[in-house]
């Protein structure tokens, strides 16, 4: 599953769009499926014999012997396989993808466990989406978490996924937006700040070596001849030509988005990683963006893509 995301800049302003070119295709299936907040019975069956799985380290075989009464039945929105493996066509993995959307963005005052005191709940909507950022801009420290109930000043979240450390919300410089849609925008750029944007990501994957989400780019952030340069001491800084990205996985081993603010190359690079089943996991990359006073003019851009592939 594979997203891209297009990025430009016009002059110190620069957008970033993505648009979705890779999906699991599959039908809307009925099955004799059984869940809870922690655990998913992907199908039951009855057998004059066994059921099981066995599996290598490259593939996975779910075996049935002679399930009873085999047969489809469908309608426009639905089909209803029993009997042998009806589940064989179940999504092994979903991955969605949201972007930070600038214009839903309203002040946070205070944070009491999961529940957001916020200058104004307009444009917010139960099981929406929100990051909570604390000091926006180079030391941002943001969860995400889906919204759950309002109050008259307040947003009430299911949980608050960070990168190790917890906001803490004083009203100064915080920040609360909706996850959604398909741009970002960091506005105006100045070489005495560094802007920022979060692309969030949720995956259940039924794997038992879990899943990987990857990031790659089609080349450095440009226009015509000028482009803004890879970050490459670790820090994205205000006055300083960089971009690059982080992510809120502190425990990759194989890249170094966990620990720095890190360059997005051409080559794929481990985002997020996770070593088992996994059911709505939820992280982010916070992608980080500051100019110079030498920054030429221009309609900068290029494309970011994001792979989410479980692990077999």
């Amino acid at each position: 599953m594979i997203y891209y995301f297009r990025e430009g800049m016009t002059k110190h302003h620069l957008l970033i769009a993505f648009a979705l070119v890779g999906i699991f295709v599959y039908q809307n299936v009925a099955l004799a499926q059984m869940s809870s907040s922690s655990y998913l019975i992907r199908w039951d069956s009855v057998n004059t014999g066994g059921s099981d799985t066995g599996s290598s380290s490259s593939y996975q075989l779910r075996d049935t012997v002679e399930s009873v009464v085999a047969g489809r039945t469908s309608s426009s929105s639905y089909n209803l396989d029993q009997g042998y493996r009806g589940g064989v066509f179940d999504q092994v993995l979903s991955f969605d993808v949201r972007a930070q959307n600038y214009s839903s963005v309203v002040s946070a005052t205070a944070l009491s466990s999961l529940t957001v005191t916020v200058s104004s709940v307009s444009g917010i909507a139960v099981n929406d989406y929100i990051v909570l950022i604390q000091d926006r801009g180079v030391s941002q420290v943001s969860a995400m978490g889906k919204v759950t109930s309002i109050g008259g000043s307040t947003l009430t979240v299911d949980s608050l996924t960070n990168s190790g450390t917890a906001p803490s919300i004083d009203g100064t410089n915080d920040y609360v937006y909706v996850l959604s849609g398909a741009t970002v925008s960091y506005g105006t750029l100045s070489d005495s700040s560094v802007s920022t944007a979060i692309i969030s990501f949720e995956v259940s994957a039924d794997s038992a070596s879990g899943y990987v989400i990857q990031m790659n780019d089609d080349g450095n952030l440009r226009s015509s001849s000028s482009d803004v340069d890879d970050v490459s001491d670790g820090t994205v800084s205000e006055g300083s030509e960089e971009f690059g990205a982080r992510s809120s996985d502190a425990t990759l081993t194989s890249s170094t988005f966990d620990t720095a603010d890190s360059a997005i190359t051409t080559t794929r690079q481990d985002v997020v990683t996770r070593g088992s089943v996994t059911m709505s996991d939820r992280s982010f990359v916070t992608l980080k963006a500051s100019i110079s006073t030498s920054t030429s003019a221009g309609s900068y851009g290029n494309v970011i893509s994001f792979i989410a592939s479980g692990n077999f």
